[in-house]
């Protein structure tokens, strides 16, 4: 059961409500907890993040992209949120219990660079598992081009995907094969 202050926590993260989420934590609120159903705060905004790529992908698709601007203009009340749960001391490195998820998994599925660029500065293991035994390099190359990363045919990736796969192995993303060699 969650306090009002944590209901109203989580749902300022849902709403996007920077004010009412800086307040809570001005206010000491402790961000590591667990709202059922939902999973952690930090979870909760990394989630909220597929979102903005669902909108930049779409707009691809439809043959209308977004510039450079449009999308950072988008994305930066999610990043806010994110850089305010990092700095309140929020867990970045634990995995959602039932979808064996964490938050460089879901940033990096919603292709956003500069939420995974945060995440492998803090030291977020990039070669952790899931429950298929898939590494997030191996998982999201899966996700979004149904081969593993050496596979890929980089003419048909958005520059966020390519980028965002890129950043993963700069930073010592491996296969899920190369772990098991």
């Amino acid at each position: 059961m969650l306090t009002a202050q944590q209901q109203e926590f989580i749902e300022a993260i849902e709403a996007l409500d920077i004010k009412t989420i800086q307040q809570s934590l001005a206010q000491g609120l402790d961000v590591n907890f667990i709202a059922p159903e939902k999973g952690l705060p930090i979870s909760i905004v990394c989630d909220g993040i597929f979102d903005w790529w669902e909108v930049v992908s779409t707009a691809y698709t439809e043959g209308t992209p977004f510039t450079e601007q449009q999308k950072q203009q988008k994305l930066q009340i999610h990043l806010d949120i994110l850089d305010a749960l990092i700095a309140a001391g929020a867990n970045v490195h634990l995995w959602d219990a039932e979808e064996f998820y964490g938050p460089l998994w879901d940033c990096s599925s919603a292709a956003c660079v500069p939420a995974v660029q945060r995440l492998l500065n803090l030291n977020v293991n990039p070669n952790t598992k899931d429950d298929e035994d898939l590494t997030i390099l191996s998982s999201v190359s899966q996700l979004f081009f149904d081969c593993d990363y050496d596979d890929i045919d980089w003419s048909e990736a958005l520059p966020e995907e390519q980028q965002t796969l890129q950043l993963l192995r700069e930073h010592g993303a491996k296969m899920s094969k190369e772990l098991s060699v």
